[in-house]
């Protein structure tokens, strides 16, 4: 199976922008992934989170040190030192290049803090003690990450990229197959279960003629009172309620829509008996209270007149869904067909 390793490079940036890009051509000559800041620029937490999930993700990484100790976190280390310590924290392969000789670095780029080339050579010492390379120039520096990197993943395998059509092998996808002809069976047994669970209503629940009160919530405004929020009640029959929103359950639904069609169903008839409601109102809207929809669906779920959806929806859809069950089905033909006024003769 053909693997790519994504590689972290960590340096300073301005002083090394040759070298760095000598060390991403040479990765990506060995069809390594190189990552780095050149993908993000590092100055506060937000970046440093973005920061910490590309090295996590990454199978190994490379400090690349020059003459300048870079710039520095709140702790008082330079990003660079961070982003290494994180590396090993991780438990990462790392390997670090050091210059052969500090004194060629020109002057324009080295520190000239003596606090911060202090810290250089002590982040230099702590480096020097893992596996580390000298190098000379950009070109000697390229090199350099090509035998080491080849070292450092034969001797610590990493887990790497593979592409998606070959990181299956025939036997796993005979095991995928296999799951997913039992997955439908098992939909299809409950969805049987279920047909056969639900053929009747629950009669021992209240439904019919039976009543409910519905809170609400009427907005809107009115040019005598400016904006204006009442809150109410009305009551409707079970039946009411499910030739409202029946049909629209006959295939599956979101609850979001049902409960918007309720909405809907509620503002008409407040528009049309206004008594007890401000009247003279534009931009009107009625709510159902989050307790009294709850209670109508469960008193639904409760009748057997309805259960929850099936298909399979997409991962960002979130909505739960509602249908008919076959109980559910024949009592609303039964509400809301016509019967022909036609009577047959013999």
């Amino acid at each position: 199976m053909d693997k790519r390793y994504q590689v972290f490079i960590s340096s300073t940036f301005v002083d090394l922008i040759d070298e760095r890009r000598e060390v991403m051509q040479a990765l990506l000559e060995m069809d390594c992934m190189p990552a780095g800041m050149e993908l993000f620029p590092a100055g506060n937490d937000d970046q440093w989170t973005l920061i910490k999930g590309v090295i996590e993700q990454s199978d190994y990484y490379l400090v690349v040190l020059g003459g300048r100790y870079g710039s520095v976190t709140e702790e008082g280390i330079s990003y660079t030192e961070k982003e290494y310590d994180y590396a090993v924290e991780l438990g990462i392969p790392v390997m670090g290049f050091v210059p052969a000789d500090m004194d060629e670095i020109p002057v324009g780029k080295t520190d000239k803090n003596e606090a911060a080339a202090q810290k250089l050579d002590e982040f230099r010492a702590k480096v020097q003690k893992r596996m580390t390379k000298e190098w000379k120039n950009a070109e000697d520096l390229g090199s350099k990450v090509t035998r080491g990197l080849m070292h450092l993943i034969k001797n610590n395998p990493r887990p790497g990229w593979v592409r998606g059509d070959q990181a299956m092998t025939s036997e796993t996808r005979i095991q995928i197959a296999e799951l997913e002809a039992k997955i439908a069976k098992l939909e299809k047994q409950e969805i049987e279960t279920g047909k056969s669970a639900a053929s009747e209503i629950d009669s021992s629940f209240a439904h019919g003629q039976e009543e409910v009160e519905v809170t609400l919530v009427h907005k809107g405004y009115s040019s005598s009172y400016g904006r204006i929020e009442e809150l109410g009640d009305l009551k409707y029959t079970w039946d009411e309620i499910m030739e409202v929103l029946g049909p629209f359950m006959i295939d599956e639904a979101p609850e979001p829509s049902l409960r918007r069609t309720f909405n809907s169903h509620m503002l008409s008839e407040i528009q049309a008996d206004p008594e007890g409601w401000t009247d003279d109102m534009s931009n009107e809207s009625a709510e159902i209270s989050d307790k009294s929809w709850g209670s109508i669906i469960v008193q639904l779920r409760a009748l057997r007149l309805i259960t929850t959806g099936t298909k399979k929806r997409t991962v960002s859809d979130k909505a739960v869904y509602w249908k008919l069950t076959q109980a559910g089905d024949d009592y609303l033909v039964a509400l809301r067909a016509v019967p022909s006024s036609v009577r047959a003769h013999d």
